[in-house]
């Protein structure tokens, strides 16, 4: 015995190497790889295609989409399917009240922001309380409020409402300064996600519910709380978008009420945020925009048709969807 045990000691151990992480691992632990790939491929395109391709305009021109897909960002992260089909027609809600209300109180000024923000943010809390309270699906309490909304949205401004003078131009521009407006805008979404998620512990426990409200719940986690912020947040970004819109065309106007229901899910989808919640952040919202913004500047220089423009987002979110897929199962190989 005590031979066999002194050659055992004397063997030495073989150690399994620790995996190599490749190409598909980490776009699988940094899901808006693709879309920030598939944007800077774009982009070179969109350059050498459009010599007046502009960083200002450009940046303005993607900044309602960009909002878009980061306010319907926290909803989902909350998990149970929570996609808000509200965000776009809250958008033009929020233009709309400024446009018919605050401006000819005489609050036309940056005071209007967050007032709106909290408007945005009340509607998004009504909404999350319909589906924490009632029980009920996301995606058919969002779709009431869609139609909710829409409804307000129209019966503020049954016809087109002209906007002129106002601080609001400036997102079409510069906002006083070599800064751009549209990035400005941009910025306002992600620094209150930031402020949120980095500075109290909201950020973990959101991820907690979405990817398990059983768990987090047996944790003493408040998911219905949680959820219901999520739902708020998601407002309070989208009301930032409305006052981008009506700064890009100095009109408020009931019609663009659906304009960014579908393109900012897709854009969403696209940017590798998971579905089904507990994962990702604005990231992905901010990189899944900016690949269909590029796209469409991309077919619109080609001179594609429009007809053809839905099909070839189909496409392309299916390719993204089968990418995900393959690169998720990439760690677990490896282990």
């Amino acid at each position: 015995m005590r031979v066999v045990d002194q050659q055992a000691s004397a063997t030495p151990k073989r150690t399994t190497p620790a995996p190599r992480r490749g190409v598909g691992s980490l776009f699988a632990h940094h899901t808006h790889l693709f879309a920030l790939t598939l944007s800077a491929g774009l982009l070179v395109a969109d350059l050498l295609l459009l010599p007046g391709f502009g960083v200002t305009s450009q940046l303005a021109a993607l900044a309602p989409l960009g909002i878009a897909a980061m306010a319907s960002v926290p909803s989902i992260m909350s998990g149970r399917g929570g996609i808000d089909l509200s965000i776009s027609p809250l958008m033009t809600l929020s233009g709309l009240l400024y446009a018919t209300q605050l401006q000819p109180a005489g609050l036309g000024g940056y005071v209007a922001l967050p007032l709106l923000m909290a408007a945005g943010a009340l509607v998004g809390t009504v909404t999350g309380l319909l589906v924490v309270v009632g029980r009920l699906q996301p995606i058919v309490v969002t779709l009431a409020m869609f139609f909710v909304v829409t409804g307000l949205d129209l019966k503020l401004s049954p016809s087109p409402t002209t906007i002129s003078g106002t601080w609001m131009a400036g997102f079409a521009g510069s906002m006083g300064g070599p800064v751009p407006g549209g990035l400005v805008a941009l910025a306002v979404p992600v620094a209150l996600w930031l402020v949120v998620t980095r500075l109290t512990t909201y950020g973990g426990l959101l991820r907690s519910v979405g990817g398990n409200d059983v768990t987090a719940f047996t944790s003493g986690v408040p998911v219905g709380t949680v959820r219901v912020l999520a739902y708020a947040l998601g407002g309070a970004m989208a009301a930032v978008g409305g006052l981008v819109l009506i700064g890009l065309a100095s009109t408020a106007e009931a019609g663009t009420s659906t304009a960014y229901t579908l393109i900012a899910i897709a854009a969403v989808a696209l940017g590798g945020l998971p579905l089904q919640g507990g994962g990702g952040g604005m990231a992905n919202a901010l990189a899944g925009a900016a690949a269909i913004y590029l796209l469409q500047s991309l077919l619109g220089a080609l001179q594609v048709p429009q007809t053809w423009l839905q099909m070839i987002y189909g496409v392309l979110l299916i390719g993204a969807v089968l990418f995900g897929a393959l690169t998720a199962r990439t760690p677990k190989e490896g282990r």
